[in-house]
């Protein structure tokens, strides 16, 4: 930096030196034309060496690693998210009180539901049809918001 404050200062001495020896006529005209021209590159200087710096930079996205703490804390979110939209859509059908819980594992950065255990200890049967199936309420349930199949679910 402080070399490019000198260049501005050598070129105003300069500039100063010329006016005092140059005579002024039609040709003090094309020396000024040629040292303007000067004046404008110096003073452009550090944003072509800007745009060159910028030109060698390697922006490599393939060595990019996502930051893992993220991207637990957003699968245990979504996992979160499904038990309880679960746990209300069964209570919208009568079934209060059960709870879910999504075992899950993450492979090639995307979230997997591998099983659904559904605690029924505390559940209550609200429902005004008090014969309805509760396994198959629950396994279509489940089965909407996880894709899990009824080997994959288990009731405790």
């Amino acid at each position: 930096m402080s070399g490019y404050i000198l260049s501005i200062l050598g070129i105003v001495i300069a500039e100063v030196v010329i006016d005092v020896i140059i005579p002024s006529g039609n040709i003090s005209k094309y020396i000024k034309s040629i040292f303007s021209i000067f004046v404008i590159v110096v003073l452009l200087a550090p944003i072509i060496n800007f745009i060159n710096n910028f030109k060698g930079v390697n922006l490599d996205t393939n060595n990019l690693k996502p930051d893992e703490k993220l991207l637990n804390f957003i699968y245990k979110s979504q996992v979160i998210s499904k038990e309880q939209t679960i746990e209300k859509e069964l209570g919208n059908n009568g079934l209060n009180d059960i709870d879910i819980k999504l075992n899950f594992s993450t492979e090639n950065n995307e979230l997997k539901i591998n099983s659904c255990i559904v605690i029924l200890k505390n559940m209550t049967n609200n429902s005004d049809n008090q014969h309805i199936d509760i396994y198959q309420n629950i396994y279509e349930v489940v089965n909407k918001y996880t894709g899990l199949n009824n080997k994959e679910i288990i009731y405790e």
